[in-house]
This record gives C-alpha cells, sequence and structure tokens, in this order.
C-alpha cells in the first residue's frame, strides 16, 4: 500500500477526530448543528474533506484501500460533499 493512500486514509481519521472534538465542545450533535457561526460549517467543511480524500483514492483506483469500505457509503459520503458544496 502506499505512502500517500496511507496519508490519505491517516487525514480522513484526522477529521473525523476534529468532528467529534467540535461536538463534544458543544455538547451534542444536536447543539454542534444549531451552531451556524462557528460548529456547523466547521463540520460541513470537515465532512466535504473526508469526501474529497475518498475520491481522490477513487481517481488513484485505490481499490485494495476502497473495497474496505462498503460501495454505497463511499458514494453516499461524496453525495454529502455535493450537497454541502451546491446547496
Amino acid at each position: 500500500m502506499s505512502k500517500e493512500y496511507i496519508s490519505k486514509i491517516h487525514l480522513i481519521l484526522e477529521k473525523i477526530d476534529y468532528i467529534e472534538q467540535i461536538v463534544a465542545n458543544s455538547g451534542s450533535i444536536t447543539k454542534a448543528l444549531e451552531d451556524s457561526i462557528t460548529a456547523r460549517p466547521a463540520i460541513l467543511m470537515h465532512l466535504t474533506a473526508i469526501a474529497e480524500q475518498f475520491n481522490k483514492l477513487k481517481q488513484k483506483h485505490a481499490e485494495n484501500i476502497l473495497n474496505v469500505f462498503d460501495e454505497s457509503d463511499v458514494k453516499g459520503m461524496y453525495d454529502v460533499r455535493t450537497y454541502i458544496a451546491h446547496d
């Protein structure tokens, strides 16, 4: 497995940790999403970054990594990115 692929997975994990920290600091996911100034935009940007990393893995044909994930979950993540970016 290439170091580039591993780096992308580490970035995904880092972004997930950031989202978890934002939720913990807000007290709940509901409170975090209600904070339209800070927490919600941060969560949305981290979700976008996660989707972009999955997309980069897909473009690099990193099937050995992507096969670990359910295909519909990866597609769903990218669909969320598209929704965030365009709505």
